[in-house]
């Protein structure tokens, strides 16, 4: 079956420059490479940055690429993305760059979420998930313009996203289920970290795999990330607010979807269940 993909217009760029190993980058996409590959960058470099990206948010028409309940999201080029959040006055804002630390993260593929550099003000740059703008995020897109009736929710989850996410080939549930399985051995401080499993958006189809767009949670939870969570972002819920429908005519697809997380949790060896995430399987079967 052929995925529906989601197509979003790339942005005029004004500092465009030619392609370079498969991306399109821009100036400030290049830079943003040079100051995170420095242990200790220079002044200049800082300085170079600011004002680069001082020009890209000034000269440079960003239509919006994505939205989440705090952050609006824009292209930088094909390799990298600007977080802002909602609250940022951006031309009123101080900008400072600061380095995150990747290392936390440096063995996890399917991962986009982690900030790779960020400005004060909250304002973040991270990895772009889809280079072309094509993908289909888990369950149903929050609308944050108007409220979707219930109805239609229902009949999009039926009709478009269970078919694709049912029919998508193992590997691509394995490969998640790996991710969990890489994420339950990061430990700082005492903490662990978990995938937010709330949001089925923060979990997105790119092509034949699956990836993950949202910040992870600190937890006191050992190895937190399970197969409950897997269940939870493709079967139990719609939304954030609404169960995911169970009735005959689907019931075929929500069983291969089963199948194919717990399968791929079980190759992981994933908690089914953690100290913090309870799932009734009513809500799946």
């Amino acid at each position: 079956m052929g995925i529906n993909k989601i197509s979003t217009p790339h942005h005029n760029n004004t500092y465009k420059i030619p392609t370079f190993c498969g991306y399109s980058r821009t100036k400030l996409g290049h830079c943003i490479d040079e100051f995170i590959s420095s242990n200790s960058p220079q002044e200049e470099k800082s300085k170079t940055l600011t004002e680069l990206f001082q020009q890209f948010i000034e000269k440079v028409q960003m239509p919006k690429i994505g939205e989440g309940y705090r952050a609006n999201v824009y292209k930088i080029d094909d390799k990298y993305v600007l977080k802002i959040n909602k609250n940022v006055n951006i031309p009123k804002t101080t900008l400072t760059p600061t380095q995150e630390n990747m290392d936390l993260f440096k063995d996890l593929k399917s991962y986009f979420g982690a900030t790779v550099m960020s400005f004060n003000d909250g304002i973040k740059v991270l990895k772009n998930v889809s280079s072309n703008g094509e993908h289909l995020p888990a369950g149903i897109k929050i609308n944050f313009n108007s409220e979707i009736p219930l109805s239609e929710k229902i009949t999009t989850w039926n009709t478009k996203y269970l078919p694709i996410f049912s029919n998508l080939p193992q590997k691509a549930y394995d490969d998640i289920a790996e991710e969990f399985a890489e994420l339950n051995k990061v430990t700082k401080g005492g903490y662990s970290y978990e995938f937010d499993t709330v949001n089925p958006n923060n979990f997105v189809l790119v092509g034949d795999s699956i990836r993950i767009v949202d910040e992870v949670n600190e937890t006191l939870t050992k190895k937190p990330n399970g197969v409950a969570g897997l269940l939870r972002v493709f079967l139990e819920m719609m939304d954030t607010d609404n169960i995911a429908p169970k009735d005959f005519m689907n019931m075929g697809m929500r069983h291969s979807l089963i199948k194919k997380i717990i399968l791929a949790g079980e190759k992981y060896e994933l908690p089914l269940i953690t100290q913090q995430k309870t799932l009734q399987l009513g809500n799946v079967y």
